[in-house]
């Protein structure tokens, strides 16, 4: 890590300032964000929508350091995210984010408990699987743990997701159409929880989908269009 601060645990106030991403391809050069602006206070769950395209995803891989911004900043809390050397950004992936997606990408060939402590085996840090445990038990898998993912439902996969994302205490969760590959009542009842440990957890929360219902649930709604963020009461994605 170089001597830009590193995150700190008692800071994570995101602001985002004039954020650029550009693709070059052998035929063009695409604008995906153009000069974004966005602040998002500690605990906050923010729901970003959009058309497809729009550039959603971008945003939540810049976030999460998955991705680099062409130009801008990125500070959580007082450290400016991309003066991080490569060693510093993934250190902070792994102690400060956790990510949940469509597909829940659980590894086959391990149980459910062993999904969930995977991030913090890859972090290097003590393995406490009562911790994982606890994890399960509240997402309603207490009893599961030892399930491999093709012996659960689309819904129970997801909640191991959940608990997984979880596993390193992040102080930020991202979270890419975390409903959109289940029907709608699973769906409903996983962002049941998944809000329901956010406001518990007090974690920051920022999710991108195409569901209005859940959408109008979060603390805030922003529409990403023409590569900028606008507050939104729209009804609709």
């Amino acid at each position: 890590m170089n001597s830009s601060k590193s995150p700190s645990q008692s800071s994570p106030r995101i602001e985002v300032s004039n954020l650029n991403k550009v693709y070059f391809t052998p035929n063009e050069r695409l604008e995906v964000l153009k000069g974004l602006n966005l602040s998002v206070d500690p605990g906050e769950m923010i729901a970003v929508i959009g058309q497809s395209g729009s550039g959603k995803s971008t945003l939540l891989h810049i976030l999460g350091t998955l991705d680099r911004p062409t130009s801008g900043s990125v500070h959580f809390g007082e450290c400016d995210l991309f003066k991080l050397n490569a060693k510093g950004l993934a250190y902070f992936r792994r102690s400060s984010v956790g990510f949940l997606f469509q597909f829940h990408n659980l590894l086959p060939e391990f149980s459910a408990l062993e999904n969930v402590m995977m991030p913090q085996r890859i972090l290097g840090t003590y393995v406490d699987d009562q911790i994982g445990m606890e994890l399960l038990t509240w997402v309603g898998l207490g009893k599961r743990y030892s399930h491999r993912p093709g012996e659960l439902s689309g819904g129970e996969q997801q909640r191991v997701a959940i608990a997984r994302a979880l596993i390193n205490r992040p102080q930020l969760v991202l979270a890419d159409e975390p409903t959109g590959n289940l029907d709608s009542q699973t769906g409903s009842r996983v962002f049941d929880l998944f809000q329901k440990i956010q406001r518990e957890k007090k974690h920051t929360s920022i999710l991108v989908t195409h569901n209005a219902k859940i959408a109008s649930r979060c603390d805030r709604v922003l529409r990403l269009e023409n590569g900028t963020i606008q507050t939104t009461n729209k009804p609709y994605v």
